[in-house]
């Protein structure tokens, strides 16, 4: 069944205002049969007239004066509506959802962030951090727009795309004997008590491997960064972290932060659902970032 379109409501809110059929075409811009044939169709569409109309004159009938407000109204949702899409797209509202390992926090989503936000202030976001497993889980639900991590084979339905590589490093007590050389090699922790992260932790996983560890391993398990170099502050073990994890201890006298060979590396990348457009919001982030992507943090 067809029906009144915003073009019908207009004409008829036009010609109501303007009190004929040719001041309002003249308002409209548009030609006075143009108009007419307009008010004809939405009266064949609602079945019965909407105006009573002379060779100078055109009043609302009693049908027209009920449709008249309901028209305004409608006119107003809609205009709402659009302004409200147009807000979206350009970024003066909406919201963004990102979920990330605490890594990439604070030294890729937070410089971006910071950025994005001086340029969008009507943006509300939500930062979740996680581990791997967890952030990979809120992409693929939707709870988050965008994911910054570390992509498995197990996620194929999720679009990745990597912003550099992250390198591990060991992370030793200050004193530790290790420490007094510039570079460690993977072999020279195997006999240390190691501090690991928990289970889930892409971390874990890649150091398990490197160092041949099977079974039970460590008896201390961390889940996240700065619990692990509590951990090794207090002499308790050594550790493998990832060099960006480490940046904001850099400077801490408790801890000797040193290159490890050979070199294994991560890919931290941009994780989101390969199956559903972005949001808005979402999208413009992503300016920022793949500005990022071209200047290693």
């Amino acid at each position: 069944m067809q029906q009144l379109s915003t073009r019908h409501l207009i004409a008829i809110i036009t010609i109501s205002e303007a009190g004929s059929v040719t001041a309002a075409a003249a308002e409209l811009n548009v030609t006075q049969p143009a108009l007419s044939a307009t008010i004809r169709q939405a009266e064949e569409i609602v079945g019965i007239a909407l105006f009573d109309r002379t060779s100078r004159r055109a009043k609302p009938t009693p049908a027209g004066l009920a449709l008249i407000p309901e028209a305004r109204r409608i006119l107003i949702d809609v205009s709402r509506a659009t302004q409200q899409l147009r807000d979206l797209a350009e970024g003066r509202i909406g919201h963004l959802s990102i979920a990330s390992l605490p890594s990439a926090i604070s030294e890729i989503v937070a410089p971006a962030l910071r950025r994005f936000m001086a340029e969008y202030p009507g943006i509300r976001v939500a930062v979740r951090d996680a581990l791997n497993t967890e952030v990979a889980r809120a992409v693929k639900s939707g709870e988050a727009d965008l994911g910054f991590g570390i992509p498995g084979e197990e996620e194929n339905n999720l679009k990745t795309k990597t912003l550099f590589e992250d390198r591990f490093i060991a992370v030793l007590p200050a004193g530790h004997f290790l420490g007094e050389r510039e570079t460690v090699y993977w072999e020279d922790l195997r006999s240390e008590t190691l501090i690991e992260g928990a289970k889930g932790s892409n971390t874990r996983a890649s150091v398990r491997e490197n160092l041949k560890i099977e079974g039970i391993g460590s008896a201390i398990e961390c889940s996240f960064v700065p619990t692990t170099i509590g951990m090794v502050r207090n002499g308790l073990g050594v550790s493998v972290l990832s060099e960006l994890a480490c940046r904001i201890f850099a400077n801490d006298d408790q801890i000797a932060l040193r290159p490890l060979l050979p070199i294994v590396t991560r890919p931290i990348s941009i994780l989101q659902r390969a199956d559903r457009e972005l949001s808005p919001a979402a999208q413009l982030f992503m300016n920022f970032l793949e500005f990022l992507g071209d200047n290693e943090p």
